[in-house]
């Protein structure tokens, strides 16, 4: 294991800022000094390259693997952002001609060295796996042939000779390029050239910026959208808590403070309407105290019977009134569906949708075999469901509708989807789909967990496959017990009556606590005492991310003032 990889899972478990700084600041020479040679020492665009690049990786960090050899990644990832940035002329033929031109074995000045630096990115990049990890961790990491051994699994000779296998390769490759480089002078070149110091201050500059990034992301997943990235947990293994929280659409910054400027305004019209309902509340008071009681007397003159009639009639026109006002705060369109009535909007938001379920439903596709046009169809029907039971959310929240009635709109969704999947599938891939479906939270759960198992790759695939069995038969049991459809959807915001009824989602939240809860107490035979504890922890922030998520998005949803 190489230093970086406990920050790394520390950073991919928790978020830690501190653990993601130090990460930029231990990579930041290995990116920054591949961005500089692949952009002809253009510093301004290597900054540019190396922020990218360190954002992208605390985007990604939950979804690298656990024995990810992060040094490697990062020069791969860095080489294919510079590949995109740089300009038509910046194309191998050009570096390939220049570097044939040069003549290197009599001059090896800083100059040529330089002009050599893009082909030498490139040929590092078409390394075999282990010959790159070797060479990465060699001469850009700058590890002891120690180090390398331990983080290879093997000794340290082992290891020496490894790395020199791969200067060889990294030779041939270099010489098709038509650059006579020895092995001697081009191990002496990576040792001395291969990692510039980056401009002062740059580590603070990226890292900052990129947590800010993932920041904004989540904030305005939170708040400025709705459901439907569920999808991003399943193999992507982007949630925050590693489970099954589904957060919502990522909407950009700007639409973040569009719908803050939104909010802020329906804030100020609520405050508006309660001054006015005050107001006509009291003038109400003060009319129907002027109406007195007539007597009976021969001695009422016509002209009194016309003013009290006046005044009711002026009395029932303001409780009119206050009914409408009273009416309109919660009648309304709600914040998202200010955000959707935007065609482009709308569009953003339904195509992340469709591939967020892409990614959810992927497993499921692969195992009927479906061709490619049914893949896609398949994954419209679950992005327009989506988008519909939005609008049936807001249409609950605004009618105040009771339980059973609203479980019968959803339960028409549902139904509605099933049939046109069936017709798209057919009856035997729907029975698939219908037991895919329905232990998601199992299979999501067990996925996200598997990172933090200990042992090989196969044990760990073992042992979350042993869980996976364990969560999905106390998943049954307990709806069982609850007197729910065994179809029950635990996915709190997949069941998109949690985003209707906050007693709902609570209940479904205590089910899939207690699910968790009575896994983990038979899990010991396979699970070791740390795993346990982990799985805690895990199971802690599950339910408490989920909880604020759906609390959220209902905001989102329910209907504003008109």
């Amino acid at each position: 294991m190489t230093p970086s990889q406990p920050l790394l899972t520390e950073y991919a478990a928790t978020g830690s800022e501190t653990a993601f700084r130090e990460l930029v600041s231990g990579y930041l020479g290995l990116v920054y000094s591949a961005a500089l040679r692949l952009v002809d020492g253009d510093a301004h665009l290597a900054q540019d390259i190396a922020q990218t690049v360190f954002a992208d990786l605390a985007r990604k960090a939950r979804t690298l693997p656990a024995d990810v050899m992060l040094g490697g990644w990062l020069h791969r990832h860095t080489c294919f952002v510079a590949s995109n940035t740089l300009r038509a002329e910046r194309r191998r033929v050009t570096r390939e001609r220049e570097a044939v031109a040069m003549n290197i074995p009599e001059d090896h000045s800083a100059e040529n060295l330089a002009q050599l630096a893009p082909v030498l990115d490139e040929a590092i990049n078409e390394l075999g796996a282990e010959d790159r990890t070797a060479i990465m961790l060699r001469y850009f990491e700058q590890h002891d042939f120690r180090s390398i051994g331990t983080a290879l699994g093997n000794s340290e000779e082992a290891a020496r000779k490894r790395v020199d296998r791969a200067l060889e390769k990294l030779q041939g490759l270099l010489r098709r390029r038509g650059v006579a480089l020895s092995v001697t002078l081009l191990g002496s070149t990576l040792a001395t050239h291969a990692v510039s110091a980056a401009p002062t201050g740059l580590a603070l500059t990226i890292s900052s910026a990129a947590l800010a990034g993932v920041t904004t992301a989540a904030t305005a997943t939170t708040t400025t959208s709705t459901l439907v990235t569920v999808m991003n947990l399943t193999k992507l293994q982007a949630a925050v808590i590693g489970a099954i929280v589904v957060t919502g659409v990522s909407v950009p910054l700007v639409m973040h403070q569009r719908a803050k400027s939104q909010l802020a305004a329906t804030e100020a019209a609520l405050q508006t309407q309660k001054q006015e309902t005050d107001r006509l509340a009291a003038e109400m008071g003060r009319l129907t105290a002027q109406i007195k009681p007539q007597p009976a007397a021969a001695t009422a003159t016509a002209t009194n019977d016309t003013e009290v009639l006046r005044l009711r009639g002026e009395v029932n026109r303001l409780r009119q009134d206050v009914r409408e006002v009273a009416s309109s705060k919660t009648n309304g369109p709600s914040t998202l569906s200010g955000l959707t009535s935007n065609p482009e909007m709308f569009k953003m938001i339904r195509n992340q949708q469709k591939a967020g379920m892409s990614m959810i439903y992927r497993d499921l596709t692969n195992r009927v075999s479906l061709s490619s046009d049914q893949v896609g169809k398949l994954n419209e029907l679950l992005a327009d469901h989506v988008m519909e039971s939005i609008d049936r959310i807001t249409e609950v929240l605004r009618d105040g509708k009771t339980g059973a009635e609203m479980d019968a709109v959803f339960a028409g969704q549902d139904a509605a989807l099933r049939e046109k999947v069936r017709a798209l599938i057919g009856d035997d891939s729907l029975a698939q789909y219908d037991d895919y479906t329905k232990n998601l939270a199992s299979a999501i759960t067990a996925d996200q967990f598997k990172s933090k198992l200990a042992g090989e790759q196969a044990e760990k695939d073992q042992k979350a496959k042993q869980f996976y069995e364990l969560l999905q038969s106390e998943s049954q049991l307990l709806l069982a017990e609850a007197g729910l459809s065994p179809d029950y959807q635990l996915v709190p915001t997949l069941n998109f009556r949690n985003f209707a009824s906050d007693a709902i989602a609570e209940r479904n939240l205590k089910l899939l606590e207690d699910i968790y809860a009575r896994a983990a107490s038979k899990a010991g035979s396979f699970l070791n005492e740390q795993e346990l504890a982990s799985f805690a922890e895990f199971q802690k922030n599950a339910i408490s991310v989920n909880r604020m998520s759906l609390k959220a998005n209902r905001q989102m949803m329910s209907p504003g003032p008109r």
